[in-house]
Formats: structure tokens, sequence, C-alpha cells
């Protein structure tokens, strides 16, 4: 049968070969046969070859991502210690969160569904839902298998990402990470990370964890059950590739108008929107509508810049809080305890 993907346009369609190779080398890493995948994907080349460049369309990865799952009789790909989605689960899973009122109780029974029918054994398990009534935030937390095996779990943290992919599809609506934090300690290469999460990720955490606002719980479910097995065609690449639903939200817009340099006074709310071309109004109300305020917004890149400054051992804390915009250090200390729990210093420990 032949796979058809709506789409804006044919570039979206393709698939690097990188993302293709780490399919493959997944595969590999469980001792399966390598050639019979390609194979059942529909490649005429190896992928892994030396030589090999270029995209594959999503009809194969889809495929190989499917024969990769069939042979490890895992949909999860392997990627969580310990823990195993058979065969149809996914597709259960989904379900059994299609119906919900909204956001909240989504999450809640897709924690049962894992409790219930994923999670097995004498592994540590964390699976909770909070809420930060202070900080208007919540955090799904996440920590499965043995708790020796904190080298495994920055790919638990990135399934969180593809979690918040797939219910920001749920809802319609971009889904912002404020912040994450993985059990493991920092990597040396973190690309994989860096491809889901754009927000500041904190290291050796008692369990892995995703931080959003907290007005999303509220958000109803806007899909029926005919778009999910739409979409469940290529759930592999939806949530790992090209999100359905980016974040190119009015929050993201506004990231990208405050840019990374603060030392100049940010733009008051009025002449935020009069760049945005919205009245002011219309800007709050999209605002709300994300679960976000100007605020959130100013707080969440000065913070994001603040840790990136301060794991330069080179700079000061009065250096950073320079280029923060801050005049007065005391006002930076007070600032980022707000923003992360933690003082400068304690935070470069």
């Amino acid at each position: 049968m032949s796979i058809h993907v709506p789409t804006d346009d044919a570039e979206s369609q393709r698939v690097p070969n990188a993302f293709v190779k780490a399919v493959l080398l997944q595969a590999r890493t469980f001792g399966k046969d390598v050639e019979a995948l390609i194979s059942a994907a529909g490649f005429s080349y190896n992928p892994l070859d030396a030589d090999a460049a270029g995209t594959a369309s999503v009809e194969q990865y889809s495929r190989l991502c499917l024969a990769l799952f069939r042979s490890i009789d895992d949909e999860s790909g392997g990627i969580l210690s310990g823990v195993a989605t058979p065969l149809g689960g996914t597709r259960m899973l989904a379900y059994s969160m299609i119906n919900c009122r909204n956001l909240e109780q989504a999450l809640l029974r897709a924690m049962e569904f894992n409790a219930s029918c994923r999670e097995r054994g004498e592994s540590l398990v964390v699976h909770a839902l909070e809420r930060d009534s202070d900080k208007k935030t919540a955090r799904l937390n996440y920590l499965s298998g043995d708790a020796t095996q904190r080298g495994l779990q920055g790919s638990a943290l990135c399934s969180l990402a593809m979690w918040m992919r797939f219910c920001a599809w749920l809802v319609d609506q971009p889904l912002e990470i404020l912040a994450a934090g993985c059990a493991s300690e920092r990597p040396s290469k973190r690309a994989g990370l860096d491809h889901f999460f754009h927000c500041p990720i904190e290291f050796s955490q008692p369990c892995n964890w995703v931080e959003f606002a907290d007005a999303a719980l509220q958000l109803p479910i806007k899909r029926d059950e005919s778009e999910l097995e739409r979409f469940l065609k290529f759930a592999p690449y939806h949530v790992v590739i090209k999100p359905l639903v980016t974040d190119q939200g009015i929050a993201a817009r506004i990231r990208r108008l405050l840019g990374d340099d603060f030392r100049s006074e940010m733009p008051g709310f009025d002449e935020l929107a009069h760049q945005l071309n919205m009245s002011e109004r219309t800007l709050r109300r999209r605002l709300d509508r994300e679960g976000t305020s100007y605020q959130r917004i100013k707080d969440t890149v000065r913070r994001e810049a603040a840790i990136a400054y301060l794991e330069n051992p080179e700079m000061t804390v009065s250096d950073v809080a320079e280029l923060l915009g801050f005049s007065d250090p005391s006002a930076f200390h007070r600032s980022f305890k707000r923003w992360t729990g933690r003082s400068p210093g304690d935070y470069r420990n």
C-alpha cells in the first residue's frame, strides 16, 4: 500500500540520513540483522556506508522504525532502561488519552497505563505530575530502570520531549518546555538532547523531568480517533523529527525578537505589541492561550542566558549580571535564585 504524507512542501518529506543511521545503530546494539531492516524499509543502498549521504523519504524512515520495533518487540525502540512497549502498546496508550477532557486528565491516564501495562519487575520507577503554584509551572517526572544506570537516562529525557510533542498535537497548540532535568551526568556529546531541547537542562537530577506552564494542563483535547489513526502511521517521524504542532507560537516569536543581548532594556508590552503588528489585547489573549506571559518569557530567556554564561569558568558572576542587563549584582543574585531556586555560586558548584 502506498503511503502519502500531507505536507506543505517537498523538502519536509525528507529525513536526514543521520536519523536513519541512528535507528540502524540502535538495531546493531541489539544484535539485529541490519541488512534485513534496510531491505524491509525499501532502501536501495546501505545508509551506514561511509559515503552514504542525502535523505530518506518519510515512508522509508517509518518502515525502518517499524521494522526495528518488530525485531526487538519494543515500540519504544529500546531507549528506556528496563521498560519495553509491546507491539500495539503505543496505539492503546494513545487511545486511552484521546477521549480525555483535558491534557491533565490525559497525562494522568497515560501514567496509569504505564503503571499497569508497561512497568515491570524490581526496577525503580518514578512517574509523577507535579505543580508549582508559585511559579505557575507543571513538571512531568520520569525515571525507570536500575538507578545505577544513570548513563542511560538521557534517552529517557528525550522520550519525555517526544511525549510533549504528542501532547501538543493532542491539544493542537504549542507546548513550550521551559526547563528540563536529566538523571544522568552531563554528557560529552549532547547532539540528541540539543535536538529536542531549546531550554536549560540540569544534570545529575534525582529523576528526569520537563517543566512547562501549568495552564497547559487545562487545555482541551481537540483530536478524534480518526485523526489519531492518521497520526500513528507516522508517529516516529512526527515525535522525533518534525512535529505536526511546532513551537512557532507567539511565545517563540517573542523569544526570537528579544534575542540574546540583554544589555539594553527590553521593550515594554506596548512596544512589543507594535513590533508584532497586533493590539495589546490580542497579544495578551494569545499569550494566555499558550499558558504564558511576557514577564515569564523575559525571565526564561534571561535564565537560559545566565545558565549558559555561568558554565564559562572565565566569567565572574558580576560579568554575567552585566551581560544580562543588571546594574546591581545583588539584583541578579535575587533574580537567579527566583528563577532556579539556587544562587549563582551554588549553581556553579
